[in-house]
């Protein structure tokens, strides 16, 4: 997908806040947003601004909810509710129940920070699957499966290479530059060959 500028004024704008509505799925028919137009403004105190029914914002939050499996109604959301769906840049989907990620993210190129700490996301190979977001810098694992692991951040940073900042915490240069010179699949093989003894 192409890379398209984000407006300025997009990226500074208030999130689209859809946290704590006990969402058990993102099938846009089944939120309240689109009976009520009732969207939460007081975490972030404010609502982005709307025009014809969806709003000029970058942003999204989607924690605290009951998301399980995968986000495949994900791109259908944005769609219906952001007035540029591409310019999606931060999402936030800590909190819930997660336990894959969907190609669908992929189909967001601008997504630059994506929260999903607290869910169930076991599998490396899901976590794998977002290096190919081309402007992904900061992302969050913490309290998931995948971040007991032994070496958990060495083998995140190793495969996604783009990332300056992993469960809150910068990646310094020097950390940068003792990771391991291994190709992702040789790593991610290695990976689960550990995991299994």
């Amino acid at each position: 997908m192409k890379l398209k500028k984000v407006p300025f004024s997009y990226k500074r704008a208030k999130p689209l806040d859809l946290s704590f509505e006990n969402l058990e799925s993102l099938e846009p028919s089944s939120l309240r947003v689109f009976s009520t137009g009732f969207v939460s403004s007081y975490r972030m105190l404010g609502v982005p601004v709307q025009c014809d029914g969806r709003y000029k914002t970058a942003s999204m939050l989607l924690s605290h909810n009951r998301l399980t499996g995968g986000l495949d109604d994900i791109r259908l959301l944005v769609d219906r509710l952001f007035w540029q769906p591409d310019a999606l840049c931060w999402l936030d989907l800590s909190h819930n129940q997660l336990t894959d990620l969907s190609d669908v993210l992929l189909g967001f190129p601008n997504l630059s920070t994506l929260y999903l700490h607290h869910n169930r996301l076991a599998n490396l190979c899901a976590v794998a699957r977002i290096n190919r977001l081309p402007q992904l810098r900061s992302l969050t694992l913490q309290n998931n499966p995948v971040a007991e692991y032994h070496g958990y951040r060495t083998t995140v940073l190793s495969i996604l290479k783009r990332i300056t900042r992993l469960d809150f915490v910068s990646v310094t240069a020097s950390e940068r530059r003792l990771l391991p010179p291994v190709a992702m699949e040789t790593f991610i093989k290695n990976y689960l060959m550990r995991q299994k003894s």
